[in-house]
């Protein structure tokens, strides 16, 4: 059975925490792309990049330019149509960066939990001193 510790008890209460700040605030963003994703503005704002790509398309540019297919904004694609798999994408990252950092932090504080039996190794038969 795992104990207990108060360091794991503030682990869990910041992982919380940390997840419940990530997912509003990815949240929001959806909400926001999707309301002004649509609007006017937006759109002919990715409109008029299209027309720079394809005006930088035949090398008429700094760099040779690839015309984005989507007539929608990237934004407004991703959190519409791949909203779960950014969350759980979001969720899998931040995790494993989270309790990888909470792990050393940890360990900092903590500090080492073995320690050896000196006063054994002492008390070996055959031993030379």
């Amino acid at each position: 059975m795992l104990k207990t510790t108060t360091s794991s008890i503030v682990i869990g209460v910041l992982y919380a925490l940390f997840l419940g700040a990530l997912v509003s605030a990815l949240l929001v963003s959806r909400q926001r792309v999707l309301t002004t994703g649509g609007s006017g503005t937006s759109q002919e704002n990715w409109e008029d990049w299209r027309a720079e790509a394809r005006r930088q398309q035949d090398g008429n540019g700094p760099v040779s330019r690839r015309v984005p297919k989507s007539v929608e904004p990237p934004s407004l694609v991703l959190l519409r149509d791949h909203f779960a798999t950014s969350l759980a994408i979001l969720l899998a990252l931040t995790s494993a960066l989270f309790f990888t950092i909470a792990i050393m932090v940890r360990g900092v504080f903590v500090g080492p939990s073995f320690q050896p039996d000196l006063a054994r190794e002492n008390e070996q038969p055959g031993r030379r001193r």
